[in-house]
């Protein structure tokens, strides 16, 4: 058995070099999935039950600070529907243990380049039959500009919760767009819709969507652009995503934290 059974092949190494992503299809089982569902699902329920607090929306984004759990709430516009939680792995000890499984963190020493890659932010992502809303085409790049000391060296696996296809919302991404570094950005004054971008500003690139089962994991990194649709569907699209950096950097948590107090 290799020393390193979860690693990159050179195969998958060389398509996450010239294409930006690699997806590992039904990497999870479905025991596993389930127990992760649920963790994230109780998790949503402890934090918005009764929860009444100021709301600002930002670019496609509604968010919510939550001050004494560090995390901040995404909703789906003015509704009462949860759209996402970041970060969370301080919250949930199930949540926290998957982002050090090797199924993450092998590959991503390939893609890093280091022996021991970090979380550097989560989230849960939520698409809800029917109320789900998309998420912008857009890279990370940008919004983790001035967060991460150096948002070029981090990079995202993005597990799927539940079968992802075009009905329900699945991610879409642009192969090779990583390429080009940080794209243009608009000229909006508002701080999140000028990282925004319209697939009318691909040019040749091709836009083209990541229909996966559950248990199946995305790699790709902060220059990749990526969106997803609406969720047009009966059925539910979520996701976890975990992001990581070399280790000893600030993450997103310790940022957000120290906001969300001088905000009071």
């Amino acid at each position: 058995m290799p020393l390193r059974p979860h690693a990159f092949s050179i195969e998958e190494k060389h398509h996450y070099d010239i294409e930006g992503f690699v997806i590992r299809h039904d990497a999870f089982d479905t025991e596993e999935t389930a127990s992760l569902i649920s963790a994230g699902e109780t998790l949503v329920e402890q934090l918005v039950r009764d929860r009444n607090t100021p709301r600002q929306r930002f670019g496609s984004y509604t968010f919510d600070g939550d001050v004494d759990n560090s995390v901040m709430i995404k909703w789906e516009g003015d509704s009462d529907v949860v759209h996402g939680i970041e970060p969370f792995a301080h919250l949930s000890p199930t949540l926290r243990d998957a982002a050090a499984d090797p199924r993450f963190i092998e590959p991503m020493k390939d893609i890093l380049s280091c022996a021991a890659p970090a979380l550097f932010t989560e989230k849960l992502n939520l698409k809800r039959p029917h109320d789900g809303g998309a998420n912008p085409l857009h890279q990370d790049f940008p919004y983790w500009l001035n967060v991460a000391e150096n948002a070029a060296e981090v990079a995202t696996a993005m597990l799927f919760l539940d079968d992802a296809d075009q009905e329900n919302g699945c991610l879409y991404v642009v192969p090779r767009s990583h390429d080009r570094g940080e794209w243009m950005l608009s000229e909006s004054e508002d701080r999140f819709a000028r990282h925004e971008l319209s697939p009318d500003d691909l040019g040749g690139f091709e836009l083209i969507p990541v229909e996966a089962t559950a248990g199946s994991v995305i790699f790709f990194g902060p220059y990749l652009l990526h969106q997803s649709a609406p969720n047009q569907s009966d059925q539910g699209r979520r996701a976890l995503l975990f992001s990581y950096q070399p280790p000893g950097r600030v993450t997103q948590r310790e940022v957000l934290t120290r906001a969300l107090k001088a905000s009071r």
